[in-house]
């Protein structure tokens, strides 16, 4: 075990392990099915729902679980089973037996797992923070987590040459050596004991709990909003825009999404300097997420592909500010006792969210097409910022540690 002082570098480097793994999945997933299979759109909305639907059962479950058991031995056990379906996928391609249900079991298993992980490691970070200070640690963990995918998205670009195998057991190796550094983490301390519930009344304490704080409702509800109508046209949306409008394969596709999470890292790591200085999360939060519905509006047009290209850049710096300052919020304002149900409920929003609107977009997309698919969502977004900006006080919100 590490001293404490060397916990948040430890965490990171599990934080790491987990989402380069994630990001060769973004572009490797999709491009096996829009490049490889040469499904349609409402397929590939379907797929990209399979890997995000299960989010909408187990994240709330996982908050829950994490909340009364030990965080870091759970998420020990996950990294042990998130090796596992990148290796099967392996097996079944090098029997050239890929097919499109198996490629629907491999989102749900995948997604099932990283449901149960993603609220597990959110809990254990202010216990491990102390030296950092909370609001730069969510900064710096954030900035890393999409730095991680930015590496697996470089990596997954090599699809075309190296073909799917080869970065399927780049994932699994990766996983399977952050147990190491999820090992290292201390144990955080017990929660007080509890009356024992079940899921349906935890998971409804927990959104009791959200809906009592002036604080994290809105930022909940935005955050769903930006799962159905960002995260859904990004996943199901944007791989079709480049396959179909631009004629590119996955190179064409990790240069749209290497711009935008490398964006975001560029946000998250300049918050991070800023966090202490930060009190108006809320402003920031509903202009990021404002903006966003402008860039998905001109990414409509369906430009040349280098402002293409450049307007996922600009939509990323817009989700990193979101994203660390939302975050930001729900870690402060949580209590200890429901802190991972509530993490479990943000990472919903994105999670959740994300198949619904993969499946609704994907639908708009086979029947009225690309440019309808981006430019709903950006309507229906702007809708729900002025209702969440006329119906609470997110414009005024002061949050400090």
């Amino acid at each position: 075990m590490s001293p404490h002082g060397l916990a948040f570098p430890a965490y990171l480097a599990g934080l790491a392990s987990w989402f380069v793994p994630l990001g060769i999945q973004m572009v490797l997933f999709p491009w096996l099915v829009a490049v490889v299979l040469r499904m349609d759109a409402f397929a590939v909305g379907v797929a990209q729902t399979a890997i995000m639907a299960p989010s909408l059962l187990f994240l709330p479950l996982g908050g829950s679980v994490a909340d009364r058991g030990n965080p870091r031995r759970l998420l020990l056990r996950y990294h042990l089973i998130y090796a596992a379906p990148p290796l099967a996928l392996a097996v079944v391609l090098l029997a050239d037996g890929l097919s499109y249900p198996l490629l629907i079991a491999y989102a749900l298993a995948a997604g099932s797992i990283s449901a149960f992980a993603v609220p597990t490691r959110d809990a254990l970070l202010p216990h491990i923070a102390t030296d950092v200070g909370l609001p730069r640690a969510v900064a710096l963990a954030t900035a890393l987590q999409f730095g991680g995918q930015l590496v697996g998205i470089a990596c997954a670009s090599l699809a075309d040459r190296s073909g799917a195998v080869p970065l399927l057991v780049l994932q699994a190796a990766l996983v399977l050596l952050g147990t190491a550094a999820v090992w290292r983490l201390p144990d955080p301390p017990p929660h007080p004991a509890a009356e024992s519930s079940g899921f349906w009344r935890s998971v409804g304490e927990g959104l009791a709990a959200a809906a009592k704080s002036d604080q994290i409702w809105p930022v909940l509800l935005l955050n769903f909003g930006v799962g159905v109508f960002y995260v859904g046209p990004f996943m199901a949306v944007l791989p079709l825009a480049v396959r179909d409008h631009y004629h590119g394969g996955a190179a064409d596709l990790a240069y749209a999404n290497l711009a935008f999470w490398a964006a975001t890292i560029i946000a998250s790591i300049a918050f991070a300097g800023l966090a202490r200085r930060l009190t108006l999360r809320g402003r920031l939060i509903g202009g990021a997420v404002m903006a966003g519905a402008v860039i998905l509006g001109l990414l409509a047009t369906l430009p040349s592909f280098p402002v293409f290209v450049a307007l996922n850049f600009v939509w990323g710096i817009g989700a990193g500010i979101t994203m660390t300052q939302s975050r930001t919020v729900v870690q402060i304002v949580a209590p200890a006792t429901h802190r991972a149900r509530l993490l479990s409920l943000f990472q919903l929003g994105l999670g959740g969210g994300g198949p619904i609107g993969a499946f609704v977009t994907g639908s708009i997309c086979a029947v009225w097409g690309i440019q309808m698919a981006m430019l709903v969502p950006a309507i229906a977004m702007v809708l729900l910022i002025a209702a969440v900006l006329l119906r609470s006080a997110l414009w005024s919100m002061r949050t400090v540690e």
